[in-house]
């Protein structure tokens, strides 16, 4: 939900699959208006009427059918693979395009975003995933029709952190299954299946039958003591701010419920409609003693019996704060997903440091980095996450504009080369490498061999690499191709060594042990 990394997303796709396509031309006053109709991208004016123009930052790009284009790529990578691996080939023969596409990459169709300055000091912020013929595959999980936020309710007004979220996980196994099927056959997808349905703990509940029960929304909270702290034990004792959290999950109730009544982990309980599963063990963290609860089909963790309480029997909490309230109404009361971070939050966790004097430097640095790194915000940050019928929606009131994300990010053609580059070479290169030691061992077993049939032949304890390969009729080896850079002309085998090696380019030093 956090707007920079949707951004971030969303550009990247950008960047991979589009070029600089120009959009406008200026008229005779000099203005700028669109292009003829004709000439303009038909998805243009569905994205920019999601958007805000005229603020520090308007985006749009055309990507239909342009991530089919890796399909080429993912192509040549398997094909070299399966060079390397002959067993792995039956698998990588596959049509990535129809992959690329039944795993819904395929679907966004352009991608908008905008960035507007507030009276507050912020940002209203959009980003809007186009995706005109509905969403499959992956994109599925994120749940259908938008609906009223109900649950902020069980937070309280001081939240430092509420998150609320669609989630369909039987949306995305049936996505993942269908990939399986596709790339190893039924057979194989009925074996993987299998397997998810098995209870190998003996307690009632299978893998998949949580997987399919998870559908619905899940809501976090999370709130910390201004003034208690806790330590987490360990080897480096670590102090933090004291805090208090719930989980609640639609779905899982029915499924988790009859492992929690056979773990003697948990003691049980029943408070109306809600039975609760308590730890029966002491914490290590002192202040936390987590508690689980069924209600229906809907499970809670919490992080003690007092907190979910307060929670449960509240009737107003976050849901009736004015900057919540305010939120909302800029950004809309419905969705498929809710981000809220107070302010408090950052100046709790810039006080990790105080907090812990004792730390090595080492960890001072890193402790100094990722809080370097956090804002300062006045007001809460708020996101909203909404399904519309053509794509999906994402608005925010954030402490900085998308264009800090995206200033040295650039759409021009080069940049995508590279950008692809940099995604493709690391795998071909870890199959490079794996194939260039390959060659230069069969190299050192071949030497071996030979050297071992000219002692025996000759009579002596040692071999030299001009013996041994060479056009002559007395040489073992008529050639022996250098992958690497390696020099085998140096190599001296005796009898007694107990391997062979050489060096490569790059300095990796390749053995065959004897």
């Amino acid at each position: 939900m956090k707007p920079t990394l949707v951004v971030t997303g969303a550009l990247a796709l950008a960047m991979l699959f589009s070029g600089c396509k120009p959009q406008a031309k200026k008229t005779e006053s000099g203005s700028v208006a669109l292009v003829p109709e004709t000439a303009r991208s038909r998805h243009f004016a569905a994205v920019n009427s999601q958007l805000e123009l005229g603020g520090t930052l308007y985006g749009y790009a055309d990507i239909d059918g342009d991530i089919l284009k890796v399909a080429p790529y993912l192509r040549t990578l398997a094909d070299t693979v399966a060079e390397q691996q002959p067993m792995a080939a039956p698998f990588l023969k596959q049509d990535f395009a129809q992959i690329l596409t039944e795993l819904g990459f395929n679907d966004v169709r352009a991608i908008g975003l905008s960035s507007v300055a507030t009276a507050g000091g912020g940002f209203s912020n959009r980003v809007y995933l186009h995706t005109p013929e509905g969403r499959r595959g992956l994109l599925s999980g994120l749940g259908d029709k938008p609906a009223e936020f109900t649950h902020a309710r069980l937070a309280p007004a001081d939240a430092d952190l509420y998150a609320e979220s669609d989630i369909d996980a039987a949306a995305l196994y049936a996505a993942v299954r269908a990939l399986v099927v596709r790339v190893a056959g039924e057979p194989l997808a009925g074996v993987f299946e299998a397997q998810l349905q098995a209870d190998a703990s003996g307690l009632g509940v299978t893998p998949l039958g949580v997987i399919k029960s998870l559908k619905g929304r899940a809501t976090l909270v999370l709130r910390t003591d201004p003034e208690r702290t806790l330590t987490i034990p360990g080897p480096q004792p670590f102090t933090i701010p004291a805090f208090q959290f719930l989980a609640r999950v639609d779905g899982l109730g029915l499924s988790i419920e009859p492992a929690l009544a056979k773990l003697p982990l948990f003691t049980a309980s029943q408070e109306g409609a809600v039975k609760i599963y308590t730890v029966s063990q002491p914490s290590p963290v002192e202040g936390v003693q987590p508690v689980l609860a069924v209600e229906g089909t809907t499970l809670y963790i919490a992080s003690d019996i007092a907190f979910l309480r307060d929670s449960l029997a509240r009737t107003d909490g976050l849901a009736q704060a004015p900057a919540f309230r305010e939120a909302l109404a800029e950004l809309g009361g419905q969705g498929n997903g809710l981000t809220y971070v107070s302010p408090r939050l950052f100046t709790q966790l810039k006080r990790l440091k105080s907090l812990n004097p004792q730390l090595p430097p080492e960890a001072v640095r890193g402790v100094d980095f990722v809080l370097g790194s956090l804002p300062a915000p006045t007001q809460p940050l708020v996101a909203v996450r909404i399904n519309l019928p053509e794509g999906i929606l994402y608005r925010a009131r954030w402490h900085r504009s998308l264009k800090q994300d995206v200033a040295m990010i650039g759409v021009y053609n080069p940049v995508t080369v590279g950008v692809l580059a940099a995604m493709a070479i690391p795998a071909f290169q870890k199959v490079r490498v794996a194939s260039q030691e390959k060659t230069i061992i069969n190299n050192l077993r071949q030497l071996d061999a030979a050297a071992q049939q000219h002692m025996l032949e000759s009579g002596k304890d040692v071999a030299y690499y001009n013996e041994l390969v060479g056009p002559g009729r007395d040489r073992y080896i008529r050639t022996l191709t250098s992958v690497d850079g390696e020099d085998y002309t140096a190599l001296v085998i005796r009898s007694s060594d107990q391997e062979l090696s050489v060096t490569t380019r790059s300095g990796k030093v390749v053995r065959l042990a004897r």
